[in-house]
């Protein structure tokens, strides 16, 4: 794809998500002054990636309850969304092979902004802000190489990409900072893929996969530590959260049947060992082998998983290992923190929306609404 192709596509964005905005926007007057009060009050925000009964896909800010605050149209599906620590401007990616972003602000000071991955490189769906705001770095797929890479983006040039770096592994694919130093952590999940094959998510190595946590040096993007699982586990690494102490949880995903007492949980700290968590085996069971999205609460000790295909979220006591609480919801994927200890949103590709507790199950009847959400959910960070 050469540079005029890009450019056009870039713009195509724009045009499709001015149009659709401009469809979301009307529908939201009625609601508009009830969300601002709202927001104004510092009730608790998300973001999430979703379609709509028409098949038009879109990403918005809202309540716990589904209010919008804030919708922009999406010219393809979403996956998952980062916010800036510093602007609260969220940017959403495409689901891969996908290879565009958009940005948008919850006050809607600025137009949406949309940018696009080099013609030979395409988004993993993910992407982190350093914390003072300034950069966005996101997995990429350098399929002709076979390897992945982590793309910089500068914030406040519009999202120039001005490099990358490796992220020392196969298919990046969730990233996160820790909190206490510029390390940047990468679950490699270890599968390759290329757009010319299939529908771009074809696994070309089933019999071969190169998981593993890489953690980077955000100054020059050496690799610190890398720690694998092995093909033999035949388990792909995906997605992650960063809880106290710098402890990374990582959920993952079977590669093939999955089997009685199949390892889906992991935790780690640096300089130790990847540890897999050893959930009850009716607690596995039900996870079916899959883990769509992982948080941990605003206390840094609790967190959650969720499998859409188990139909299932778990909390878990990160220090010990053990099992707080299971809930039911159908196809339920995305999970962010709320703002009590041990609660979070559930997101569910049934327009489902719940408040999950660790200590109390789902909290109420899960509103419904009429998004199919999509595998994640974010919390805004309060002012």
């Amino acid at each position: 794809m050469d540079a005029d192709r890009r450019a056009h596509i870039r713009v195509q964005c724009l045009r499709w998500i001015d149009r659709r905005s401009l469809l979301f926007a009307s529908c939201a007057v009625a609601l508009a002054g009830r969300c601002s009060a709202l927001a104004s009050h510092a009730q608790a925000l998300y973001a999430a990636a979703r379609r709509g009964p028409d098949g038009g896909h879109s990403a918005a800010i809202f309540t716990a309850e589904g209010r919008d605050v804030r919708a922009v149209a999406l010219p393809g599906r979403g996956h998952d969304l980062t916010v800036c620590p510093a602007t609260r401007r969220c940017v959403v990616f495409a689901r891969r092979p996908g290879n565009f972003a958009v940005v948008f602000s919850i006050d809607r000071s600025a137009e949406p902004i949309a940018f696009t991955t080099p013609p030979d490189r395409h988004f993993y769906g993910h992407g982190v802000f350093s914390h003072d705001g300034r950069f966005l770095y996101a997995t990429e797929n350098d399929f002709d190489a076979g390897r992945g890479v982590i793309g910089i983006y500068v914030a406040n040039e519009k999202f120039r990409r001005i490099g990358e770096f490796p992220s020392h592994g196969v298919g990046p694919h969730d990233l996160a900072l820790l909190h206490s130093a510029s390390v940047l952590v990468v679950a490699n999940g270890g599968l390759r893929e290329h757009p010319d094959f299939g529908d771009g998510r074809r696994v070309l190595n089933p019999d071969a996969v190169e998981t593993s946590i890489a953690y980077i040096d955000l100054r020059n993007g050496d690799l610190i530590e890398r720690h694998e699982l092995g093909p033999a586990r035949r388990l792909s690494l995906r997605h992650m959260d960063v809880g106290e102490g710098d402890t990374v949880i990582i959920g993952a995903q079977v590669q093939g049947p999955a089997t009685a007492g199949s390892d889906l949980v992991f935790r780690h700290r640096r300089e130790q060992e990847l540890m897999a968590l050893q959930l009850p085996e009716p607690v596995t069971s039900r996870l079916s082998g899959y883990i769509s999205s992982v948080a941990i609460d605003s206390s840094g000790g609790i967190a959650a998983v969720t499998s859409a295909p188990g139909a299932s979220a778990v909390m878990i006591d990160i220090t010990s290992g053990r099992v707080l609480r299971t809930v039911a919801l159908a196809d339920v994927a995305g999970v962010a923190p709320s703002p009590g200890r041990g609660e979070f949103l559930l997101t569910s590709g049934t327009g489902a929306l719940g408040q999950a507790s660790a200590s109390g199950g789902i909290v109420g009847e899960a509103a419904a609404s009429p998004w199919a959400w999509d595998n994640h959910a974010t919390e805004l960070p309060e002012r």
